[in-house]
C-alpha cells in the first residue's frame, strides 16, 4: 500500500499512524514527512485490510484527505534524476560518505566497460578499484577537475572529475565523479580547436602537374600508410596534409598539427608523448595527454620533421613500429591508432648519408612520397592564385582597390618566389596596402629579384629589389658564425639559438662552418 496523506499539522500524527499499522501487526516500508502532507509505504496487504486501515485512519485528528499513490517521493526523484543523467553523455557515480557506490548511470558503466552494473551498495574501491580520484576527495573534502586515468584491466582511458556532496550543514555527506570518455574529450577539443575543414577543391591550381598531384593524394588519402610530405618552405604541406585527412575514413577525427623547428626538443617530446604526474616540476596534476593519444583515431601531422632530434628520432620509429606510445615519466605503454603525415624541405636522402638522420625512420616515413611542386614549376597557376589571393585579403585591408590590373599579373608570373605561395601572398598584401588608385598597377607590385652588391634594406622603399632567400641565408650564416665565437659545441651552440642539435650540425655542414675555421 502507497498512500498519500494530506493533514493538518499537529504533534503525535505519525505515532497515532504508527499506532494503527502496529494494532494489524503491518510493517511500515518507509514514511516521508513533508509539510501538511505524509507518505506512506507498506508491506502488501489484503483488500479487507487496507479498508480497515484506512477507515481508521480517516478518523484520526487532523487527516484531511487520504489517495493512494503510485510511486513514492524519493522513488519518483530518483527516477527523475536517474532519466537525467542517462540522457547525458558523462557518465555519473555517486558515493554516500563511508565510499559506498549508491548510484552509478549507464553511460559510466559503458565508459569504465564494468562487466555487470550490479555494483550498488559495493565499496568503491572494491567494485572499482581505479576510481582513486572520487576516493581522493571522500578523503580530503577537496575536488579535482579533468583527471586522466588509465584503466590497465580494461584497457580504458577516460577522463574525470570529482567533488564532494555537502549536506545542509556543510558536511561531508558523499561524492560524484563525472566521468567523460577520451573520444568525448578529443571531439570537445576538435570543436574548440575550430579545425579548418580543407578539401581538395580549396587547393587552387590549373596546371597539369598540380591536377596529377591532387589525384595521387586523392588516392592516398584512402589508406593508413605514413606519408612523407617533400617541398619547399611555402609550397602548402601544410594544406595538402588537412586535404589528405579530410578526404580519408578518418575525415570525422581529430586533425592535429606541430611545427617540429618552433619547440625546443625537451618540450616538443612532452608535447608528443605527454607525461605521467610528478614526472618533473611544473608538471600539470594528473599528467598531460601526449598528441599521440590526443590524435588517437584521426591524423598527426609532423611538418619540418627532418629538424628533430636523434633521440626523438628513435622514440617516434618506436611508436610507428609498435602503435604504442609511453609517456615520460611512465612504465605503461598505451595503445594508439593515428596516422601520421610529415613534411619536411630538408634533403632527408643527405641526412641519412651524413648520419644526422636514422635510415630506419626515414624509411618509416617515406611509405607513400608527395613531392609539391615550387610555384615557379607551375607558372599557369601564378596568376589564378594571385587573383584568390586578391580577392580574400582586399576586403579586410583596403575596400576601394577593386582589381589587378594584366600588367600587375603578367609582372608576377616572371618571378622565381623563392617562398613560394606564402611569398605570393606577401606580396599582393603589400600590393593592396602600397596602390593609390582602384586598381594595383606593376608599379605597385614589389618583387624581392637577384640582390646588387651595394643594395640595402633602406632601399626597399625606393622599390629596389633583392633576392629575399638569399639575403636570408647570408644573414642566418652571419648569425652562426658569430655564436660560435661563443659557443664551442654543437649541442651548446643549439640551446643558444634555439634549434636542435641536428639542425645546427646540418647548417654548419650547409654553410661550410667549423669550430676550428671559425676560430682562425
Amino acid at each position: 500500500m502507497k498512500i498519500r496523506i494530506e493533514n493538518k499539522d499537529r504533534h503525535g500524527l505519525v505515532y497515532d499512524i504508527s499506532k494503527i499499522l502496529l494494532k494489524y501487526n503491518v510493517n511500515i516500508i518507509s514514511m516521508e514527512v513533508i509539510k501538511n502532507t505524509t507518505y506512506l509505504e507498506t508491506e502488501a496487504l489484503t483488500y479487507k485490510d487496507e479498508q480497515k486501515i484506512l477507515s481508521e485512519l480517516h478518523k484520526l485528528s487532523g487527516i484531511i484527505n487520504i489517495t493512494s499513490i503510485m510511486i513514492m517521493p524519493h522513488n519518483e526523484k530518483y527516477q527523475q534524476m536517474d532519466i537525467v543523467f542517462n540522457t547525458i553523455n558523462e557518465g555519473i557515480i555517486i558515493t554516500d560518505k563511508n565510499g559506498n557506490i549508491i548510484y552509478i548511470n549507464k553511460i559510466a558503466i559503458k565508459i569504465l566497460k564494468i562487466p555487470n552494473d550490479n555494483i550498488l551498495g559495493q565499496h568503491i574501491s572494491k567494485a572499482l578499484p581505479f576510481c582513486k580520484l572520487l576516493l581522493k576527495t571522500l578523503q580530503t573534502g577537496k575536488k579535482y577537475l579533468h583527471h586522466e586515468v588509465y584503466a590497465e584491466e580494461y584497457n580504458n582511458h577516460y577522463m574525470v572529475s570529482s567533488q564532494p556532496l555537502l549536506d545542509e550543514n556543510n558536511n561531508l555527506s558523499g561524492g560524484v565523479a563525472v566521468i567523460r570518455d577520451i573520444e568525448t574529450v578529443r571531439q570537445i577539443y576538435q570543436k574548440i580547436t575550430g579545425q579548418p575543414s580543407t578539401s581538395f577543391k580549396d587547393i587552387i591550381h590549373q596546371s597539369d602537374i598540380m591536377e596529377k598531384l591532387i589525384l595521387s593524394a586523392q588516392h592516398y588519402a584512402g589508406s593508413n600508410s605514413t606519408i612523407l610530405i617533400r617541398g619547399e618552405t611555402g609550397s602548402g604541406k601544410e594544406l595538402f596534409a588537412r586535404a589528405i585527412h579530410n578526404a580519408s575514413p578518418r575525415r570525422d577525427n581529430i586533425f592535429l598539427a606541430i611545427n617540429c623547428t618552433a619547440i625546443p626538443d625537451t618540450l616538443l617530446e612532452s608535447e608528443l608523448f605527454g607525461y605521467e604526474e610528478g614526472t618533473f616540476t611544473g608538471a600539470n596534476k594528473g599528467g598531460k595527454l601526449g598528441l599521440f593519444e590526443l590524435a588517437s583515431g584521426g591524423t598527426l601531422f609532423l611538418d619540418e620533421i627532418g629538424d628533430i632530434s636523434s633521440t626523438l628520432q628513435a622514440k617516434l620509429l618506436r611508436v610507428l613500429q609498435e602503435h604504442r606510445v609511453r609517456r615520460i615519466g611512465g612504465n605503461r605503454e598505451i595503445p594508439i591508432n593515428v596516422r601520421i603525415i610529415s613534411a619536411t624541405n630538408c634533403n632527408l636522402e643527405q641526412m641519412v648519408q651524413d648520419g644526422l638522420f636514422r635510415q630506419d625512420l626515414y624509411y618509416r616515413l617515406n611509405v607513400i612520397p608527395l613531392y609539391l611542386p615550387p610555384l615557379r614549376e607551375r607558372k599557369e597557376d601564378i596568376c589564378l592564385l594571385a587573383t584568390y589571393l586578391f580577392q580574400s585579403t582586399v576586403n579586410n585591408i583596403n575596400t576601394r582597390i577593386k582589381s589587378i590590373s594584366p600588367e600587375a599579373l603578367e609582372k608576377l608570373t616572371h618571378y622565381d618566389y623563392p617562398g613560394n605561395v606564402r611569398e605570393l601572398s606577401n606580396i599582393i598584401e603589400r600590393a593592396i596596402n602600397v596602390a593609390q588608385g582602384s586598381q594595383i598597377t606593376a608599379d605597385d607590385i614589389i618583387l624581392f629579384n637577384q640582390m646588387q652588391n651595394n643594395t640595402s634594406l633602406n632601399n626597399l622603399n625606393d622599390h629596389s629589389t633583392f633576392n629575399l632567400n638569399e639575403a636570408l641565408r647570408r644573414t642566418e650564416k652571419n648569425i652562426i658564425q658569430q655564436a660560435m665565437k661563443k659557443f664551442t659545441s654543437s649541442r651548446k651552440l643549439g640551446a643558444a639559438l634555439g634549434l636542435s642539435h641536428t639542425s645546427v650540425i646540418r647548417k654548419m655542414k650547409e654553410y661550410d662552418l667549423s669550430f676550428n675555421k671559425n676560430n682562425n
